[in-house]
């Protein structure tokens, strides 16, 4: 890794209302931005992350705070690396706790079928879990910019709630008494 480029936001918010400074975080998080300490967060020098970063320093000095917005050009290669490992860090810790979601999920589908509480309206529920799931995962992979290993053991572990999940739908069809083969 040679000369990379970074975005590198400064800002400050008003302190009230709140609205202005959460908008900003999380407008910040969902790119992926990694924070350098309060209010100072770099993003890579990337034309999407440039325009979003634009109109984000737009709509801070709307908002009736300061905002500036720098592209930092660093040369030495360890200066780089350490911050592409951060950024792999904090994606890895998203994973890690999609990665505990996860395991709810197995543990929840565990406990119903021990208890055999195999009911559409516990499937119905289970679905819900699952759904929210299957719409996290693509939004940790959009803020992972470097490809941080823990992507696939997310994924892994994602299709391994699927299979659950058909199992434990299978499982309540029967007990109900359905058939649940497709027509």
């Amino acid at each position: 890794m040679d000369r990379k480029c970074w975005n590198l936001l400064v800002y400050k918010v008003p302190a009230q209302p709140s609205t202005q400074r959460v908008y900003v975080w999380r407008k910040l998080k969902g790119w992926g931005a990694l924070y350098l300490q309060q209010s100072v967060c770099v993003l890579p020098h990337r034309e999407d992350l440039q325009q979003h970063l634009a109109q984000l320093k737009a709509d801070i000095t709307a908002g009736g705070g300061e905002a500036d917005l720098l592209t930092i050009c660093i040369e030495e290669p360890e200066q780089n690396a350490m911050l592409v490992d951060r950024f792999q860090q904090q994606a890895d810790q998203e994973y890690q706790e999609f990665l505990g979601q996860c395991r709810d999920f197995h543990s929840e589908l565990s406990h119903e079928r021990e208890i055999s509480n195999l009911s559409f309206a516990e499937l119905e529920e289970n679905e819900a879990e699952l759904a929210k799931l299957r719409s996290w995962l693509p939004k940790i992979r959009d803020r992972d910019l470097f490809d941080a290993q823990g992507y696939l053991e997310a994924t892994k572990a994602f299709k391994a709630c699927e299979l659950d999940f058909q199992l434990f739908t299978e499982q309540v069809y029967q007990a109900q008494g359905i058939d649940s083969e497709p027509l």
